[in-house]
This record gives C-alpha cells, sequence and structure tokens, in this order.
C-alpha cells in the first residue's frame, strides 16, 4: 500500500474493535463469573450439554486472569489511540500489552495455554505497526513525543 497512514488506520480500526470487545468480554467475566456461577449451579439443565462442559472450564479459570486481562485490553486500547495521534508511546503500551495477553495465561493456567496463532497474529501486528510508525517517521531520532508542557 502506497498510503502508510491509511494502512496504519485500517489496522487501528481493527485492533480498537479487537480491544474494546476484549476489554467489555474479560471485565465483564471478572465482574459477572460469581452470578453465572451461581445461576448455573442453581439451574444445570439450563445450558445445553456442550456449554454446560465450557461454562465449567471457564469458570475453572481464575477471575484474577480474567480481570488483569481486561486491564490489558484497555492498555491496548489506550495504545491504539495514541498510535491514531502518531505517538511513540502508543505502539510501546499496544505492545506491552499485547506481550502480556500473550503470557498471562501461561502464567495462571501452565504452559499448555500459549496458542501458536496468537503468537503469530500478535508479532505480525507489532511488526507490521512497526514498520509503518517508522515509515511516517514515528521512530526516527529526530522525532520525540510531543511535550504536554506549555511552551
Amino acid at each position: 500500500m502506497n498510503n502508510p497512514r491509511l494502512a496504519l488506520r485500517i489496522l487501528l480500526v481493527l485492533s480498537l474493535i479487537s480491544a474494546a470487545l476484549s476489554a467489555i468480554a474479560y471485565l465483564g467475566l471478572a465482574l459477572l463469573m460469581p452470578t453465572f456461577d451461581r445461576v448455573y449451579s442453581d439451574n444445570p439443565t439450563l445450558l445445553p450439554d456442550q456449554m454446560g462442559v465450557m461454562w465449567e472450564r471457564m469458570a475453572a479459570v481464575p477471575r484474577l486472569l480474567y480481570a488483569v486481562q481486561g486491564v490489558m485490553a484497555v492498555l491496548s486500547f489506550v495504545g491504539c489511540i495514541l498510535m491514531w495521534n502518531l505517538r511513540r508511546s502508543g505502539y510501546h503500551a499496544y505492545a506491552i500489552a499485547q506481550l502480556l495477553l500473550l503470557l498471562l495465561p501461561l502464567l495462571f493456567l501452565g504452559k499448555g495455554y500459549l496458542g501458536l496463532g496468537d503468537l503469530m497474529l500478535t508479532a505480525l501486528f507489532l511488526l507490521v505497526y512497526y514498520l509503518l510508525l517508522r515509515q511516517l517517521g514515528i521512530f526516527s531520532a529526530a522525532k520525540e513525543e510531543p511535550s504536554d508542557m506549555g511552551s
């Protein structure tokens, strides 16, 4: 694509949507898990068999994991907004959030919870964001973060 700013904006829209939906899902699970669990425990036939099995697996995950993943999704969203405004700090916030989102399941659940597809997609997005931002001059030595101090 000849227009790096347009390519950046298209990718950022995808990332913003993903981060927003992830934040809602993870924070919703963290907050509502006890209520859902109580409703399901009181009515085990409420969900079909396969959904019941899936719910039991989700309920076995520590709520803290969902909460921290929700916070990382919010950080990813903030990073995208900063990148939209061509701020280098946005890339760093996004990268940290995405890498932690990969590592958190490993820390909480064990080594069997790293998805190769997730790893590859995260690496691809980080690389493409870096290349586009570098092409726009965001990572050049002369380009510094704008100061919030009045001048």
